[in-house]
């Protein structure tokens, strides 16, 4: 698998929508690919950030209306 490939299929692949060989083809490529590595780190990073604040606004929300 390319890495152009790889990074267009790395959202799928986080989401678990992925077949179980593409999977496969990806975990492989990411083992021997440190530039989309970084790609992966970036991704899981954004994701976490961005519902990490919005569980925190909902509560935030939820506090004030309590």
């Amino acid at each position: 698998m390319s890495c152009k490939d790889t990074i267009h299929l790395i959202c799928w692949y986080l989401e678990g929508r992925l077949s179980a060989s593409v999977e496969d083809e990806i975990k492989n490529h990411l083992a021997s690919c440190s530039d989309c590595h970084l790609v992966l780190d970036a991704a899981i990073n954004t994701l976490e950030r961005y519902f990490n604040s919005e569980r925190a606004a909902s509560t935030e929300a939820g506090s004030r209306a309590a």
